[in-house]
């Protein structure tokens, strides 16, 4: 019979087998007894999540200090883009000496979030904000230019409003 078993069972299996054991039964011994946190995760909906300084989320537009677009139409974002989602025609404004866009769409669908744009771009006018929830239901939807509701540039998308953590704020 024991000769049966060395073949059956060797004994480094045998032994790692006792090992996991062993931890098991001290595992499921203190598992809900003990003073511990478990778990490494956090509960996301309700808790919000914290993102990293470097981390690159949506495209952005941004305003100086009088509420005009930063934006001088220089081309460069558009021209850099490795999947040409950037699409600008610039106009002209009656008292502003400098080119501004009538039109900027973004196609977050298409987006790598390379964040070449925003480097090429020398008047800071556009960055990748923090937001990280940008699921939808309509491809429409991904695409944002700097008129509507739903596809403003100039701040976070509505996207995710069906989330605890912005019901409560």
């Amino acid at each position: 019979m024991k000769k049966l078993l060395r073949t059956l069972i060797p004994s480094d299996i045998a032994k790692g087998l006792k090992v996991t054991g062993t931890h098991f039964a001290k595992v499921f011994g203190t598992a809900n007894r003990a003073k511990r946190r478990y778990h490494l995760v956090s509960e996301y909906p309700e808790v919000k999540a914290t993102v990293f300084p470097r981390f690159r989320g949506r495209l952005q537009m941004l305003k100086d200090e009088a509420g005009e677009i930063k934006c001088v139409c220089c081309l460069a974002c558009e021209k850099i883009c490795p999947t040409q989602v950037i699409t600008i025609e610039s106009g002209k404004k009656e008292g502003r000496k400098t080119r501004l866009p009538v039109r900027y769409d973004f196609e977050m669908e298409r987006c790598i979030f390379c964040e070449f744009c925003v480097e090429s771009c020398g008047f800071d006018a556009i960055i990748l904000n923090h937001q990280f929830e940008l699921a939808t239901y309509n491809r429409e939807d991904m695409v944002l230019g700097m008129e509507g509701q739903l596809q403003n540039m100039f701040g976070p998308s509505p996207v995710a409003k069906f989330s605890v953590a912005d019901e409560e704020d």
